[in-house]
């Protein structure tokens, strides 16, 4: 029987193994560009066959997915300590979309549409777009959660749903960035898209008051239908 020593030392060589690969390959990706390495360069390059290379990584995007998380991983530890010193959500939401759009975003466009269209190609794969998330989940359920405790967000609908709604808002608005930068510069879309999630897109109580003062008008006057 396998021992537990046995086991550890097995996995530790396939992470590091693993992570070679990716540093290796995204050497590569910057050097000569995402379309021009192949999966044949990476393994030569990495000293290992290719089949042991698809059994790591089936494509070339999943590398780019592997590395993009390892980012975000990076970076979460410091985003979930700051989200709980804000005071409310929107503060929450604003901070954590500004400094990962100004951190991952920003710096790796290339890298991010490569891993964007991956995603959105597997969106409706389930075995693929799970091993694909973000790495944003946990920010974003812990920001809701917060809103929820301090009553910033209603508790009628699904977590789940908040959370996913909440992310897509995120990466709508660095898609239409990457899209275009001048008609959507990022920090104020990304600002708009705080605004649309927190207070939605109705008028609320203000639409109402100016629609009861319209209707309280001559009818005589005319109207728009």
């Amino acid at each position: 029987m396998e021992t537990i020593t046995n086991i550890n030392r097995r996995e530790r060589k396939k992470l590091e193994t693993r992570q070679k690969i990716t540093k290796i390959a995204m050497y590569l990706f910057k050097k000569q560009g995402f379309d021009s390495t192949t999966m044949e360069q990476i393994a030569e390059e990495v000293d290992i066959s290719k089949a042991t290379l698809y059994n790591y990584f089936p494509v070339k995007e999943s590398i780019i997915s592997d590395y993009w998380q390892s980012n975000v991983k990076d970076l979460k530890y410091h985003l979930l300590k700051m989200i709980q010193l804000m005071p409310d959500t929107s503060s929450r939401i604003q901070k954590t979309f500004i400094k990962s759009a100004t951190e991952l975003f920003k710096s790796k466009q290339d890298i991010y549409k490569v891993y964007l269209n991956h995603w959105l190609r597997n969106f409706n794969n389930p075995s693929v777009s799970k091993r694909m998330e973000s790495g944003f989940e946990d920010i974003f359920t812990m920001i809701i959660k917060l809103g929820q405790q301090s009553g910033d967000i209603r508790k009628d609908l699904p977590l789940e749903l908040l959370i996913k709604h909440l992310e897509f808002m995120f990466l709508t608005a660095c898609i239409n960035w990457l899209t275009d930068p001048k008609l959507f510069p990022l920090e104020k879309t990304l600002n708009h898209t705080v605004l649309l999630f927190v207070d939605g897109a109705g008028a609320g109580s203000r639409g109402r008051k100016s629609k009861s003062k319209t209707y309280g008008k001559d009818s005589s006057q005319g109207s728009l239908l």
